[in-house]
Parts: structure tokens; sequence; C-alpha cells
């Protein structure tokens, strides 16, 4: 059997940075594969490698059926074929069963190819259906496709992709991708999209990438089959899509079209190179022109995959920073149709927020209309209402309109950025306790704050802003510089811990993790018992033991859902722990 890991290292939106693990190579996503023909290399895997692609795809059914490069594959390998150390991962001719109408080649047999042949990723033969197929079809095609994936998961040896299928039917995307979460495989493809692409339904794309997501297991990476487009990059990560493939880098090359982040352009069109990668900067869209064909077309696609690389690596650093949605919103504007689909993925509220971060390393930046629909703004606004309940005072601000006043602090209210600046004021010591309570009502939930309603909060003599908040002598908490909320110290995680009843902010963690959790050791994801399905990622967190002892506070990457099914990865960065 293969060894196979996914774990979660950064996120923002929906979208997140993970590190995935197979047969002992290693590849970070959100990864794009290359498609490889083998019979036609445009760029050799090699070559691929070099660049920075750690992973690539290629058709097992084009080298089954192909005498020469099968007895090749069996002979060397698939790696010995292509010459690649990285992960490989395969087609299984689904995608010319799409096109064509059939394949020669039954489950089983490419299966057990795939294997003899030592992919790393194998896919099994599922049944792709086009879009706005008769209904009656596309449940019948799906319903073969979930029998071969149950033969596939009883038999298979290798790691292996299941694809979620239901053609433009969002029903039948979200129960594919239920019945194959209970079955055991590794990745999860969203499949026959293309022509979604291909037509520019980028809005429709978005249905059938949300409704699959929702039934998928969320500890499994999700691929977007044939997705390679790099202006559809940012969108797709926020959605939560970790995986990539396309031949387009060679496809578009051969009709002398070149890649940008905000759509292609013929090389007919360019008088200037728009781009400075070796290829760009070495020569002229004239000098191109002049070229033989076959030059032209290899020196476009290296092109073509420098700028898919360098998009990948501008969502990665977007993700870091907190500033995914930025990103999404300036891309969407490349094009009328991306716009739409930008729209209506924003109204997937209840997705969204739950994926969505609870803090950013940035500030939130009003950068347009549909910025004020991003799910921290509208959880903000809903957590102040809250809020304002206990306390009424208020402060206009220029971004939210009317804010309680001991929220104006902290993130993202006072960590904002729009045409007028908000001015924030410096706390009266004697309402500095205010703020803290109004915090953690609007960080740990109702009740909250009343753990904090005898605390003495000590200003900055630098900024005069609160900082260490204690009580009797012993500390409760840090009100931090960077967002205005509050990190837990031991004796205010006790308090908070009398007050929320359970399972309000706890993470149950088994037996074998509580020793490591009370010496204030970090939290691993396969520990992980139980939690409070209201977590979000990057909330402060009550570690307990099974019987809701506190053992330890910190900070979770994880959202409540994810840390009850995660087994790979960090799920809780303990701060401090309760030593017995």
């Amino acid at each position: 059997m293969s060894d196979f890991r996914f774990e979660i290292k950064a996120r923002d939106a929906a979208g997140r940075i993970g590190k995935l693990t197979v047969n002992g190579k290693t590849v970070e996503t959100p990864a794009i594969m290359p498609v490889i023909n083998p019979k036609q290399l445009t760029v050799s895997p090699k070559e691929l490698k070099k660049m920075g692609f750690d992973m690539i795809i290629t058709n097992s059914y084009i080298i089954y059926k192909t005498p020469e490069l099968r007895e090749k594959a069996l002979n060397l390998g698939i790696h010995g074929l292509l010459d690649y150390d990285g992960i490989i991962e395969v087609d299984s001719g689904s995608f010319q069963l799409m096109r064509y109408g059939e394949v020669e080649v039954t489950n089983r047999e490419i299966i057990e190819f795939q294997e003899e042949i030592g992919v790393d990723i194998g896919t099994f033969l599922d049944i792709p259906t086009p879009p706005d197929e008769p209904r009656e079809k596309a449940a019948r095609d799906l319903e073969i496709t979930l029998e071969r994936a149950k033969e596939t998961a009883e038999i298979k040896k290798i790691a292996m992709n299941a694809a979620v299928q239901g053609s433009t039917y969002p029903d039948l995307r979200t129960y594919a991708a239920k019945k194959l979460s209970e079955m055991n495989f590794e990745i999860h493809p969203i499949g026959a999209v293309v022509p979604l692409m291909e037509s520019y339904r980028y809005r429709d794309l978005v249905d059938v990438v949300i409704a699959s997501k929702l039934g998928l297991r969320p500890d499994r990476p999700v691929h977007l089959f044939g997705a390679g487009h790099p202006m559809i990059f940012a969108l797709s990560v926020a959605m939560g899509i970790d995986l990539f493939d396309s031949a387009s880098y060679a496809l578009y090359a051969k009709d002398d079209r070149y890649l940008t982040p905000e759509g292609t352009k013929r090389l007919e069109e360019l008088e200037y190179f728009p781009c400075s990668c070796p290829v760009c900067s070495r020569y002229t869209p004239q000098e191109l022109r002049e070229m033989p064909k076959e030059e032209r077309a290899r020196l476009l696609a290296l092109h073509n995959l420098w700028v898919i690389h360098e998009e990948l690596n501008r969502v990665k650093q977007a993700i870091k920073e907190g500033t995914l949605w930025e990103l999404v919103d300036e891309r969407a504007r490349s094009h009328p149709k991306m716009f739409a689909a930008y729209k209506r993925l924003l109204e997937y509220r209840d997705y969204l927020e739950k994926n969505e971060p609870v803090t950013k390393a940035s500030a939130f930046f009003k950068v347009s209309e549909e910025s004020m629909r991003w799910p921290i703004v509208q959880r903000a606004v809903e957590r102040a209402e809250r809020v304002e309940e206990k306390f009424p005072e208020k402060v206009e601000h220029p971004i939210f309109g009317e804010v309680p006043k001991y929220l104006s602090l902290s993130y993202p209210f006072a960590q904002s950025e729009g045409e007028e600046d908000f001015t924030i004021e410096k706390p009266e010591k004697s309402e500095a306790r205010k703020y803290v309570m109004a915090v953690a009502e609007y960080q740990f939930g109702e009740g909250a704050g009343e753990a904090f309603k005898d605390a003495f909060v000590e200003l900055s003599r630098k900024t005069g802003m609160p900082r260490q908040v204690k009580a009797k002598g012993k500390h409760l908490a840090t009100f931090r510089v960077e967002d205005g909320l509050l990190t837990l110290g031991i004796e205010g995680a006790k308090r908070l811990h009398e007050i929320l009843p359970f399972p309000r902010m706890r993470v149950v963690v088994n037996s074998d993790a509580e020793p490591f959790a009370r010496r204030g050791k970090n939290v691993f994801a396969k520990f992980v018992l139980d939690a409070d399905p209201a977590i979000r990622p990057y909330d402060e967190v009550l570690v307990v033991n099974e019987n809701d002892e506190l053992l330890a506070t910190g900070q979770t990457l994880l959202n409540g859902e994810e840390l009850k099914v995660f087994e790979s990865g960090l799920a809780v960065k303990v701060r401090r722990g309760v030593e017995k």
C-alpha cells in the first residue's frame, strides 16, 4: 500500500496551503500537474521538475494502448519511462470516454496496469457526464461510477483518485461526493468540467465545485480536472481547490497563444511581452513570430509554464498574507464571466464562513463593494450585533457604519482601510475592562465576557492601548497588538472553561495526547476525538480530555469539522499547558 498524507499548513477564504506526501515524495499545494502526452513531449518531464513542478499527470490509457510505451512502462516503470522522479498521477481514459464515447479497457484492467507500472496516484475508469446532459443520463452514469468506485476501493493497492461526477446537477454532485467520501480513496477530482471552462461558464463551475465540496470530507485534497489557466487559480483556490492539471500550456503554444494571469493573448497581437520569464526577457514578440513553428511552440509553452507557476506562487503568498479575497477580486475583473462567478461564490455564505479564518495577517481593505460581502466582514457585523446587546455604546466607522465602541480596537474594525481613515481613540483607563469583556464576547461567544468582569487591564505606556489582562495578580490574557483579540493565559482559559458549557470552544483529545498537552506540546490531528463545530480556523481554543478537564490552551489551524476528521498534521498550536 502507498504511504499517503495530507495536512494543512496555512489558509485563507476556503483556500489552503497543504503538504501532500505520497511514497516518500512531497508537494506543496495548491499545485498544478502539467499534462504529459507520452507520445509527444513539448517540454520534457525532467525540465518540468527543474522548473519546480514536483507533480505531473499523464494518461495511463494511452500508454496501455501503445505497444511500445506499454512494454517500456512495464519494464522500466512509469518513472523510468518518463525520466521523472517526482509524483506521477495518471488519468484512466475517462477523458477519452467523454470525448469519443468508448475505450477498450475495463476498470479492473486499467487499475491493475497502473499498479504494475508503479504510478504514485491512480484513477479508476469513472463515467464523466458532460454539462447539461438529461438528468436521467447523469444519474445513470453516476451509479456506474459509484459501482466502479466501490470495486476500486476494495482491490486498490496504491493511492487513488475518485472523481466526483453528476454533470450540472448540484444535488447529484453532493450525493456523489458523500458516497465517495465513505470509501477508501485519497484524492477527489471534480470531473467533466472542461466544457464549462471552455465556454466561459465560470458561474456554473462555482455551483459544481461548491456542491461537490459540500459533500466531500475536508481532509482529502480536491483536484479540478483539466483546469490550468492562471486566470482561474485565485477563484478556484478560494473555493477550496488544492490541485490542478492542464495541457493548456502546450496546446495554447501550438496555436500561438500566450498566457497571462488576466487572460490569453495571441502572439500576433503583442508588440511587447508583459512578463520577465527566461523566454520573455530573452526574445521579443517579433523574434518569436519569425522562428520556425516547432521552436516557437516550445518557447511559448515554456513561457506559459512560467506564468502558471508564478500565479500559483502569487496565490500561495496571498493565503499566507490573508489577502486571497483581494486577489480574487482583482482577477475577477479580467473577464465579465469571471466576475459573475466571483459574485456567485459570495452567495455561498455558510460554506465560506465555516472555512474563513477569524483573524488575518493583513488589514481588511475595502477594494470594492463586493468586498463588503466577504465572509470575514459578514461575520464581524453579525458578531458585533451580538455584542451590542451588552455594550450598546457605539462609534461611527467609515466602512462598517455604527460599531460597538468597545470593539473599535479589534479586527477587522481597527485593522481596515477604505476611502476615509478611521480614527482609533485610546481607551480611558476606567473603560479598559469593557474593551476586554466586549472582545471576549465577540471572540468566544455569548457569556464569555463574564470571565473578565473583575480584570485589571494594563495600558501600554508607549501607545496607551490595552496589553496585559490580570486578576488577583494572575495573568488572564494578552490583548494582541496586531489584531486587538485575546490570547489566553492559563488562568483566563480556566475561567472560560468554567463559564462556557461543553463543548463550546473545546478540542477533545485522547489519553495519548493528554500528557503532552499538559506540558505545553502541540496537539496533532490524529489525537483529536471531538471538537466544537463552531470553532473556526485560527480560533483560540480550550484543549480538554474526555472528562472535560482542561489540559491546555492554544490556537487551532482547523475548523470544528476538520478537527474531527483530519488524521495528519497539526491541529492546535499549544501556547500553555495545565500541569497536574
